[in-house]
């Protein structure tokens, strides 16, 4: 076999280390445990398709097509190739494998999700009939040594807002959670567009330690939480995974007073960092991030083709 000669077979249980760590290139955050159990069936279903390129006996290549339980009739789509085996089709050779797979997906959408600092991956995706639907800014906030007073930012923005942070729990208040963060997602851009969502398999999505922050009204009156964020520890990276505000609350500064709080949490328990995503238009979580210190980091393109 000569060095530009590859094989595409299905991805082997051996496979599974090499592949997820390809494919979690291409991420702008770390989702190698989401990977994992999509292409283990552990999630939702079976995979609809997990398959590998090999040279010299070495995995260099990865594609998977698997069911998005969150977005009804969509599969999530992607490929990646290993930086010293890109130019000679493997990774044309892999999309077009996934094309010719199942033919129970005609009339659905592939959607995919490239971190916007690699242009040629989003070349790619479009030479391949995927059409950008939205693109999410990155933000970053580096806990260790910074000397950013976040206890008392967050303590002030609270104030100001007229809630009172504390954590809730799934085991305990699953339907209060899901509750909120429904009416916290009214009028959101969605990264594949205006498409029904579930929220509920959304939220079971999240990894069992992650950490709800709710902000509730100080108005005794009130009984439902205003915002919440939704943090998720990623190693010593943490991860910002949701934040929104209940639409009656509002213009209140609630948003910066729970993501203050999530990011004073993660300081709290040893995390070096924490990082969000947020679609470009929406210009107040936006701006509350850089009203609490976040620096721009990477973010990422979200695609979508027709099957």
């Amino acid at each position: 076999m000569s060095d530009q000669e590859y094989q595409i077979r299905p991805m082997g249980p051996r496979d599974l280390s090499r592949a997820v760590e390809l494919l979690n290139e291409t991420s702008a955050h770390d989702v190698r445990r989401v990977l994992l159990s999509e292409l283990t069936g552990n999630s939702t279903s079976e995979p609809f398709l997990a398959i590998v390129a090999t040279r010299a006996g070495a995995v260099v290549g990865a594609a998977k097509l698997t069911a998005d339980p969150v977005f009804p009739e969509t599969v999530s789509a992607l490929v990646s190739v290993d930086a010293n085996a890109r130019g000679i089709g493997i990774g044309s050779a892999l999309v077009e494998r996934m094309d010719t797979g199942p033919r129970l997906l005609k009339g659905g959408t592939a959607t995919c999700s490239i971190r916007d600092d690699l242009p040629r991956g989003r070349a790619f995706a479009e030479r391949h009939g995927f059409t950008v639907a939205h693109h999410s800014l990155g933000f970053r906030f580096d806990l260790t040594g910074s000397g950013y007073p976040l206890a008392e930012r967050a303590a002030e923005t609270a104030e100001r807002a007229g809630v009172r942070i504390r954590r809730a729990t799934v085991a305990s208040e699953e339907d209060l959670i899901l509750d909120c963060f429904t009416r916290c997602r009214i009028g959101l851009p969605l990264p594949y567009g205006n498409r029904p969502v579930d929220v509920r398999a959304r939220l079971l999505q999240f990894p069992p330690e992650s950490v709800y922050v709710l902000a509730e009204s100080s108005d005794a009156g009130s009984a439902r939480p205003a915002g919440m964020s939704i943090l998720i520890p990623e190693g010593r990276n943490w991860y910002v995974r949701f934040t929104g505000t209940d639409p009656d609350f509002r213009g209140q500064g609630v948003a910066t007073a729970v993501k203050a709080a999530s990011l004073l949490y993660a300081q709290r328990t040893g995390a070096e960092s924490v990082i969000t995503h947020n679609d470009e238009s929406n210009t107040p979580i936006i701006r509350a991030n850089k009203a609490l210190g976040m620096v721009p980091d990477v973010g990422y393109w979200s695609l979508l083709r027709d099957l």
